[in-house]
């Protein structure tokens, strides 16, 4: 495994998180015929999962923003890239992790899942007075536990993943956000995604960690008296993106290592608080398979025990493992045991998994939405949670959740998207952008490829009613042929 960051010394460790999940931008003449994303295929096409036999998830990936196929040097990105046959070829490797959880088969991959990380280390943060920095020990510590963090989910995953960690100190003075009207802080990615824009650029990244550090002497000792100190502290850690997003996103509070833990004896052993609060909140970010792949998954918090989460047994920090690593271990290799019915079997995650947690696999890329008369570019704007058309265009952030739904996130507002009010599929109910909710089908669209290259963005609800767009109002979801704009030009970010 090469290490991105070059030299790394051996280094220290910190104790567990109470970690939480969060887990979202004119009318025309109606064909009379359209090609819908779930029709009937061809017994040929059923086959081959809709494409051509050999095509890869990658083969499809690289088409976006290509200039050229093999059949037609002329044919033009757009033409080039169907999301229909992504969807089709995506769902055959799902097919396949499915079978594999259904029969308890921990066969290895051929070949391990290449994983980057983006971790960004940010040595001076500040909310009003209060001010916290990172010193030079600090420095080595974070060093320590991406290394442990990185060495140990090799191990347990079987190397059936080969992690690869781009660690970078941000010193410029950052600013953190308030939780939603508690007392808790934390880096937003709103924040610092014009940073991550910046390390992401050029280079494959599959999730982003971003660390702080608030304790120690001197963070005390620059803070004592401060209005807000010892009231207004950084949550442990924290998951803001999962694989829904366009690229998975956690932060987390370094805190001080252990007595014991430093230097490490064995990075393949979790032995530092803060790997344990990095690897809990990133496997926050896995959990959004459960939904995806429609199996039993574990919550990260399933180690509370069944009062909680019924089915599964109470884990202890400590007793067996360092912190709930013990627990971790079962569900990174899919051997957590799950009770119902009478029955027990094993859950977590398999090996055919791993490769679903590719970003490139789930996220297709940025894309604009423009009007097919024209009219306007979907958009959704920050602090209006309104999406309506407008002269300038949103690029979209497009994710895959399987089944053939779409997740549309505004790239400038990651955290958020294309939400159906209430999760009300009535005529005329409004369509905005929100925050991830829970209801699936509320934010999750089907995108219907016309026979023109257009595409219509439909609701999976049982209406089959479309997202449909009029100058000056907020878009609606409407029956097929209602006034307004239905059809829609998708087109990748050169």
């Amino acid at each position: 495994m090469k290490r991105r960051n070059g030299k790394f010394a051996q280094i220290l460790g910190v104790s567990l998180c109470a970690a939480m999940m969060l887990s979202a931008c004119g009318s025309e003449e109606k064909r009379s015929e359209r090609d819908d994303v779930n029709r009937p295929e061809t017994e040929s096409e059923a086959e081959n999962g809709g494409t051509e036999s050999g095509t890869s998830i990658a083969d499809v990936a690289a088409n976006i923003g290509s200039t050229e196929t093999a059949g037609d040097s002329t044919e033009s990105a757009e033409q080039a890239f169907s999301f229909t046959k992504f969807a089709n070829d995506t769902d055959r490797m799902m097919e396949e992790a499915i079978e594999q959880y259904k029969d308890e088969d921990y066969t290895n991959l051929d070949e391990p899942v290449k994983y980057y990380v983006l971790w960004l280390g940010f040595t001076h943060v500040t909310y009003g007075d209060l001010d916290f920095q990172m010193t030079d020990f600090d420095k080595e510590y974070l060093q320590a536990v991406t290394l442990n963090y990185e060495k140990t989910l090799e191990s347990i995953t079987n190397h059936n993943l080969d992690v690869e960690v781009d660690l970078h100190f941000v010193d410029e003075e950052t600013p953190l956000t308030q939780w939603y009207g508690a007392d808790w802080l934390y880096l937003d990615q709103v924040t610092v995604q014009p940073l991550i824009d910046q390390y992401m650029a050029g280079q494959e990244v599959d999730t982003v960690l971003t660390t702080v550090q608030t304790a120690g002497e001197e963070n005390c000792t620059r803070n004592e008296g401060k209005d807000g100190y010892g009231v207004n502290t950084v949550i442990t850690g924290i998951e803001l993106s999962d694989l829904s997003s366009y690229v998975g996103y956690s932060t987390l509070d370094l805190g001080e290592p252990e007595e014991g833990t430093y230097p490490l004896e064995d990075p393949e052993v979790p032995s530092l608080y803060a790997t344990a609060v990095a690897v809990h909140e990133w496997m926050h970010q896995l959990e959004a398979l459960r939904d995806i792949l429609q199996i039993e998954y574990p919550d990260t918090h399933a180690y509370m025990g069944p009062d909680q989460f019924p089915g599964y047994q109470q884990y202890e920090a400590g007793a067996n493992d360092y912190d709930f690593f013990e627990f971790y271990k079962l569900v990174l290799q899919g051997k957590l045991p799950f009770h119902a019915d009478g029955t027990t079997w094993y859950v977590g995650m398999f090996p055919k998994m791993w490769p679903l947690v590719k970003r490139n696999v789930n996220h297709l890329g940025e894309f604009t939405i423009q009007a097919a008369d024209g009219s306007g570019y979907l958009t959704g704007l920050e602090d209006d949670p309104k999406l309506t058309l407008s002269d300038e265009a949103c690029v979209w952030n497009i994710s895959y959740s399987g089944n053939g739904h779409f997740v549309l996130c505004p790239k400038e507002i990651p955290d958020q998207r294309i939400d159906l009010n209430n999760a009300w599929d009535v005529e005329d109910n409004t369509i905005g952008i929100y925050i991830y909710t829970g209801y699936f089908d509320a934010q999750t669209w089907y995108l219907k490829e016309n026979s023109d290259g257009s595409y219509s963005i439909q609701t999976p609800y049982e209406s089959g009613r479309l997202l449909t767009a009029t100058e000056g109002a907020q878009a609606t979801l409407c029956s097929d042929g209602a006034d307004g704009v239905q059809d829609w030009i998708i087109e990748p970010v050169k």
